[in-house]
C-alpha cells in the first residue's frame, strides 16, 4: 500500500471509532457496500518509464539503440493524464549527455536554477538530453549529422557525418519513446543545442518539422541546408543564439573551428537566419531591440526579430555582440582564447520563453 492509501485507511478507523455505540444514521448489516466507479486513466503507458515524477534519470534505454541512452528530468508536478511539454537539448561535437546538461548551467553547476532542467521543474516540462554517434576509439565523444559536406562546406560533424548516420529516424524514435511512455504534449515539442548540437536543431526544423514546435540553436548554424533541400512540412518557430566573437562557429562564413583552420567552411549566421526568414515568409523588415546589459562582461545582446510568417510563427536572431561559443549564461568550459567569453547578461531561461510564446 501506499503511503496515501495507509493514510486514507487510518482515517477511516479512527472515524469508526469515534462513532462508537451511539453512531446514527448507520446502514442496515445486509445493505450492500456502496461502489465507486473510477474513470480510466486518459493515458495508460505502452511500457514502464524510465523515471516517474520528480527524478532524474540517466541512461535510459531508447528501443533500437543500445549504445545511445538518453537522460531524462521528470519535474515532481508530472501527472500522466496531462500532456507535458519536452525540451530537447543536443549536447556539441565531441559531447554528450552530460555536458548537455551541465553546458546550460552557470558555473558548470547542475544544481543551479539557471539549469534547463531545473527550470523545467519549476516551469512544468520534461529535460530530455540524448546522445549521439560515439567516436569508435572514444565512443563517449559523440556527434551529430547535421548536414553539409558539399561545394567545400564542412560535414557536421565528426563520424555522425561523415558515416551519414540517420539522427533524424533516432530522433524520431526518441519522441516516439516519450510519446509512450511519458504521454508528451506534441503540441509543445522544442529542440536546443550548441554548435554541432545546435546545427542539428536545425535539420531538426528542417526534416521533422511535423513533430517539432520551435527550436532555439546556440552557436551552429543550418548546415544542412548548404548541401539539401531544407524545406519544412510546417512551419516552425526559430532562435539563433550566436557570439559574433564566436571562434569556433564564426558569426561570418568561414572555416575556422576554434584554434584550427579546417579549410571546410561553416555557413554565417545571417545567411542562415536569413534562409529562415524566406522559408518561412517573414516580413522582410525586422524590429530589433537591446537586451538589457546586466553584467560588466564584455558582451551585449540585441534581440532582431522577422514577424509576420508562415503560420504565425518567429524568426528571432540572438546577436550577442562580444560572446563567444557558450550557452547564454552558461559554463566557460574552456579558455577565452579557445572558445571566446561565455555571456552573462542572460541565461537559457529566455530560450524556454520563447519556446513557450512559440506554443501559443
Amino acid at each position: 500500500m501506499t503511503r496515501s492509501v495507509l493514510l486514507i485507511a487510518a482515517l477511516a478507523i479512527v472515524a469508526a471509532a469515534c462513532a462508537g455505540d451511539d453512531a446514527t444514521g448507520t446502514l442496515p448489516p445486509d445493505t450492500p457496500a456502496p461502489t465507486t466507479v473510477q474513470p480510466a486513466p486518459s493515458f495508460v503507458p505502452e511500457r514502464q518509464p524510465c523515471a516517474p515524477a520528480g527524478v532524474y534519470a540517466t541512461d535510459c534505454v531508447l528501443p533500437g539503440y543500445p549504445d545511445r541512452p538518453y537522460d531524462i528530468a521528470v519535474p515532481s508536478t508530472y501527472f500522466p493524464d496531462d500532456p507535458i511539454p519536452v525540451v530537447v537539448v543536443l549536447h556539441g561535437g565531441g559531447g554528450n549527455s552530460d555536458n548537455a546538461a551541465t553546458g546550460p548551467c552557470r558555473n558548470g553547476d547542475e544544481s543551479d536554477p539557471s539549469c534547463f532542467h531545473l527550470i523545467g521543474e519549476f516551469e512544468g516540462y520534461l529535460t530530455v538530453y540524448p546522445n549521439g554517434t560515439g567516436a569508435r576509439l572514444a565512443p563517449n565523444l559523440r556527434t551529430w549529422n547535421a548536414g553539409g559536406g558539399a561545394d567545400g562546406y564542412n560535414c557536421a560533424s565528426g563520424r555522425a557525418c561523415d558515416e551519414d548516420i540517420d539522427d533524424i529516424a533516432y530522433l524520431h524514435a526518441l519522441l516516439d519513446e516519450l510519446e509512450a511512455t511519458m504521454g508528451i504534449d506534441t503540441d509543445r515539442v522544442f529542440f536546443t543545442g550548441l554548435s554541432n548540437g545546435g546545427a542539428m536543431s536545425h535539420r531538426v526544423a528542417c526534416e521533422m518539422a511535423d513533430r517539432v514546435t520551435a527550436i532555439a540553436a546556440v552557436g551552429g548554424a543550418n548546415q544542412f541546408a548548404t548541401s539539401a533541400d531544407c524545406t519544412p512540412s510546417e512551419p516552425v518557430s526559430i532562435m539563433q543564439v550566436h557570439g559574433t566573437e564566436d571562434p569556433c562557429w564564426t558569426y561570418e562564413e568561414s572555416s575556422r573551428a576554434c584554434l584550427d583552420d579546417t579549410g571546410e567552411l561553416k555557413v554565417g549566421v545571417e545567411d542562415s537566419t536569413n534562409g529562415w526568414v524566406e522559408r518561412l515568409a517573414c516580413d522582410p523588415e525586422p524590429a530589433e531591440a537591446p537586451v538589457l546589459d546586466a553584467v560588466d562582461d564584455g558582451t551585449s545582446t540585441t534581440q532582431i526579430r522577422w514577424t509576420g510568417c508562415d503560420g504565425g510563427v518567429d524568426v528571432i536572431l540572438m546577436r550577442i555582440d562580444g560572446g563567444g561559443h557558450t550557452w547564454p549564461g552558461g559554463d566557460q568550459y574552456f579558455g577565452t582564447r579557445r572558445i571566446g567569453v561565455a555571456p552573462q547578461d542572460w541565461d537559457v531561461g529566455l530560450i524556454w520563453e520563447f519556446f513557450a510564446g512559440a506554443a501559443g
